[in-house]
């Protein structure tokens, strides 16, 4: 095999798609310091931040999934940033690429929606969070399903303090968006069992059913409540 196909196998074999979405993130970010500065309110609403009013009004509608790439500040995406590399390469060397970026933007996406639903109508949020809860939402729904592997198990548990810390400096901070930490989390640990990860073991199907049916309930709700007055 030439050095080129080696190399090519290697960085697929890796986590190429976390590293990928970091690498966005990080661009997004400086070029959004470069026009103006990531916490000015103008740069942020007019290049993707997420304001529920302006969606709800038809403005915007595409900032549902914009907003999962801008960070509002240095310490919002160094933090992100930091919990999705270390988080997020482990879980998709484990499930593989697609089914990781699947959960990945299904998560945000779903975060969105229900912070567009219950937040203030005049907030601006954005961040990676949503996803990156997402991701901690497939570790605890494969630490609950595949009990036969002890580190999954263990994995879970800390994931699950982790999620904990994080809902819990949400409620106590004012500019978190636990709307979203809450979604992302719950989407990713169902949208876990819809998809299944078969080389650990099969998940029942009235799970994957019931699990599908939630996530499209609750889609479905959020929606009513987000853009009917």
């Amino acid at each position: 095999m030439s050095d080129q196909k080696q190399l090519l196998k290697r960085l697929y074999e890796g986590p190429f798609v976390t590293q990928t979405i970091v690498g966005i993130n990080i661009l997004v970010f400086l070029w959004l310091t470069l026009i103006g500065g990531s916490t000015n309110i103008s740069v942020l609403v007019t290049h993707g931040a997420l304001v529920p009013v302006l969606v709800q009004n038809g403005q915007g509608l595409w900032t549902i999934f914009t907003s999962m790439f801008i960070h509002i500040g240095f310490e919002h995406i160094l933090f992100n940033m930091i919990a999705l590399y270390f988080i997020g390469r482990l879980l998709e060397r484990m499930i593989g690429h697609w089914k990781f970026v699947l959960i990945y933007i299904f998560s945000g996406l779903f975060a969105n929606l229900a912070s567009l639903a219950l937040s203030n109508p005049n907030s601006i949020s954005a961040g990676a969070s949503g996803a990156i809860f997402g991701i901690i939402g497939v570790w605890l729904m494969m630490a609950e399903q595949y009990r036969e592997y002890p580190a999954l198990i263990d994995m879970g548990k800390q994931m699950l303090l982790f999620s904990v810390l994080g809902l819990i400096s949400g409620l106590l901070g004012t500019n978190m968006n636990i709307i979203a930490h809450l979604g992302g989390l719950v989407s990713g640990f169902l949208i876990a069992y819809v998809i299944g990860f078969p080389k650990f073991g099969k998940v029942p199907t009235w799970k994957r059913i019931g699990s599908a049916i939630l996530i499209v309930l609750m889609m479905i709700a959020f929606c009513k409540l987000a853009f009917t007055s």
